[in-house]
């Protein structure tokens, strides 16, 4: 729990879970919905882009690209970025609407103007201020509607840094959107409502462009977003290795398969699954020991080992491990 979060200093993906209190399956159809749209409202704010999300009724997955630069914008951003998240409401912490705060940054006195551009700009490209404004704003919804008090996480959200690259962009995007098939709850990712994949074959500009930029040979977005499918539908095909799990249908994978092409690195998809969740960096080992991922993990104050994952020959893939837990406890094991 006092671990230093993993964050680096230029762009950077990162996969970021949370779970609710207790494991509690709370979330509803409806809250789900509310929880996609506090999660749009939220990226608009914080300056990140979506790259994919689920989110399941005691938890949520989503992959992000943050920028730390977003937060140097004009004051015309600002206040778009305010109205994207406040909408017409008044922020409670400065009791301004957007409006207000667009007079409030051109006519106050200098000292106080710049007082609050900073206060705002301190909640943007960050991964942590991301997931404070998500997970705060929702909360309060959710306690408002259910006529609840207290919080509704169980703990600090996880977040595993990734190497910008976009074979490995896509493995962790392909499992995120994966999680409904291996739950037993859709039989097919783009049967489930809740989800990237899902928002971006209805059309979302944003979460095809990031989806696309996985499989940057395809002539063209619907050509790449058709080479993710089979990506999922190759690994959705087989069982967790102990034979658990629900699968994908494999007829649907043999017609997928006959429509669009090979199934690509599939197999990656295979590793197991705590390397995608709860380690606290993953990507090539040269990004690991020497690279922009090394010099995010040297912020600890004792560096985790990177030891090589061993998935497929000539696969360069590496996971900085997290630290083991203390006085005999077991290492938590990963859900979908």
């Amino acid at each position: 729990m006092g671990e230093i979060r993993i964050k680096a200093e230029t762009v950077a993906v990162y996969h970021v879970t949370a779970r609710l209190v207790h494991r509690q399956r709370l979330l509803s159809d409806a809250h789900r919905e509310v929880w996609v749209e506090a999660l749009r409202r939220a990226a608009a704010f914080s300056g990140v882009e979506l790259i994919t999300y689920c989110c399941l009724q005691n938890h949520f997955h989503i992959l992000v690209r943050i920028d730390p630069a977003t937060s140097h914008c004009s004051d015309a951003e600002l206040v778009r970025r305010f109205q994207s998240l406040y909408g017409t409401a008044r922020a409670q912490w400065c009791g301004l609407d957007a409006s207000g705060l667009e007079h409030a940054l051109a006519h106050d006195p200098p000292e106080a103007a710049e007082r609050l551009r900073e206060r705002l700009r301190r909640r943007m490209g960050d991964v942590s201020e991301f997931m404070r404004t998500l997970r705060q704003r929702y909360t309060k919804w959710f306690n408002r509607a259910c006529e609840t008090v207290g919080t509704l996480w169980a703990e600090r959200f996880g977040s595993v840094l990734i190497e910008d690259t976009p074979w490995l962009v896509g493995l962790v995007a392909a499992y995120i959107d994966l999680n409904p098939v291996r739950a037993g709850i859709a039989s097919l990712p783009e049967d489930y409502r809740w989800s990237g994949y899902t928002a971006a074959l209805a059309g979302d500009t944003g979460l095809r462009r990031a989806l696309a930029r996985c499989h940057p040979q395809a002539p063209d977005e619907k050509a790449a977003l058709a080479r993710y499918r089979l990506v999922m539908l190759g690994k959705g095909a087989a069982a967790k290795r102990d034979g658990s799990g629900a699968r994908v249908d494999p007829a649907a994978l043999v017609e997928a398969v006959q429509n669009g092409g090979e199934l690509e690195v599939h197999e990656l998809l295979r590793l197991k699954l705590r390397f995608l969740t709860q380690g606290r960096a993953l990507g090539s080992q040269h990004w690991l020991r020497e690279g922009a991922g090394a010099t995010a993990l040297c912020l600890m104050k004792k560096p985790p080992a990177c030891p090589a994952v061993e998935v497929l020959d000539g696969a360069d893939l590496a996971v900085a491990r997290p630290r083991l837990a203390k006085h005999g406890v077991a290492e938590p094991q990963t859900e979908s």
